[in-house]
C-alpha cells in the first residue's frame, strides 16, 4: 500500500475529480452536507473562511493498497483501513471535516480523501512534511491490517538487487581474473577479452583526455557497476599504463587503449590479490580432487 498526500488550495476543480461517479463511490464522510461536488466545497468553505490568510486550506490523499489486497477488501474493510490510516496521520475522523471517495475505475481501487485543513476553531492541522507523514502512515496501517506496504516492497526489491548485483559481481572478478591471468598487452586486449566473455569494460576519460577509472556492463543483465564497486583491488589504472606518459595525449579513445600496455611489475601484485578470492574453475578443483584421492589411496 502507498499513500500519497500535498496540502493544497483545494477548489471546485479538485472536488469535481474527486467526488465523481463515473470513477467510483463515496465510502464515507465526516462533518460534510450536501450531494454535487459544488455543495461539498461550498460546505467546506465555510469553516475555511475562518482562517483566510491560509491559502492551502484542504488536504488531499489518496490512499492505494496493492492490487491483490484491494480486490478483496470489502467496503467495511476499506473504510477501517482509512480511519487507521487518519489517526497515524494525526487526523480525528470524528471531529475533523473529510470526504472519502473510492475510485474503482483502474485496476485497482484506491482511496481519495479530501480534508479540510481548517478546524472548526479556526486553527489549522500540520502539514509539515505530509508527504513523508503519509508514506510512514500508510506503512503502519498496513503492517497493522496485514496488508502489503510500499516499504515492504521497497525493501524486497532492494534486496533482490543486492543478491543479484552479489551474483553479478562474484562473475565479473572471476572473468577479470581470467583475462588478467592470460596476459593481455594492453588495455585494448583486454577490453576485446572481456567483451567475449559478456563483459564490456567501459574507460570513463576525463576532460584532460585521461583515462579516469572504469565501468562493467554484464551483458546479461544489463548491471552497470564502478570497478571500485565490484572490487577495490580492480585497479586497472596501475595494471595498465601509458608506454610514454610524457608524449602527447590527444588521442582518439582506441589508440587510448592500445598504448596503456600492462605493467608487468604491477601485475603480478594484483593478480594474486585477485586470486585470493577468485575460485578455481571446475575443472581444475576436480583435478585436483582426483589427485588428492589417488594419493590418499
Amino acid at each position: 500500500m502507498i499513500s500519497k498526500a500535498k496540502s493544497c488550495p483545494g477548489g471546485t476543480a479538485l472536488f469535481n475529480y474527486v467526488v465523481n461517479e463515473q470513477k467510483g463511490y463515496e465510502l464515507f464522510r465526516n462533518g460534510l452536507s450536501g450531494i454535487t461536488p459544488k455543495e461539498l466545497y461550498s460546505d467546506m468553505s465555510i469553516i475555511q473562511n475562518q482562517n483566510l490568510r491560509c491559502t492551502n486550506n484542504t488536504i488531499s490523499i489518496v490512499l492505494s493498497p496493492t492490487i491483490n489486497d484491494s480486490v478483496r477488501m470489502s467496503n467495511d474493510q476499506l473504510k477501517e483501513l482509512t480511519e487507521g490510516f487518519l489517526k497515524q496521520m494525526d487526523i480525528d475522523p470524528k471531529t475533523n471535516q473529510f470526504i472519502a471517495f473510492l475510485h474503482t475505475e483502474k485496476d485497482h481501487k484506491h482511496v481519495h480523501i479530501l480534508i479540510n485543513r481548517v478546524k472548526a476553531d479556526g486553527k489549522l492541522l500540520k502539514d509539515n512534511f505530509i508527504s513523508k507523514y503519509a508514506q510512514e502512515a500508510a506503512h503502519q496501517a498496513a503492517l497493522a491490517y496485514g496488508l502489503t506496504s510500499a516499504k515492504d516492497l521497497k525493501e524486497a526489491a532492494e534486496k533482490k538487487r543486492k543478491n543479484s548485483n552479489r551474483k553479478v559481481k562474484d562473475i565479473i572478478k572471476k572473468e577479470n581474473y581470467l583475462v588478467l591471468k592470460s596476459k593481455p598487452k594492453n588495455l585494448k586486449v583486454y577490453q576485446t577479452e572481456m567483451a567475449k566473455r559478456g563483459i564490456q569494460v567501459l574507460p570513463t576519460i576525463n576532460k584532460q583526455g585521461n583515462i579516469q577509472g572504469f565501468r562493467f556492463i554484464h551483458d546479461a543483465t544489463g548491471t552497470n557497476l564502478k570497478a571500485s564497486e565490484v572490487d577495490r583491488n580492480i585497479k586497472l589504472n596501475e595494471v595498465f599504463t601509458l608506454e610514454s606518459p610524457d608524449r602527447d595525449k590527444d588521442l582518439h579513445q582506441e589508440q587510448l587503449l592500445q598504448d596503456h600496455s600492462l605493467n608487468t611489475e604491477k601485475f603480478t601484485s594484483l593478480l594474486s590479490k585477485l586470486g585470493n578470492y577468485v575460485d578455481e574453475t571446475p575443472d581444475e578443483n576436480s583435478k585436483k580432487k582426483r589427485r588428492r584421492n589417488s594419493i590418499n589411496r
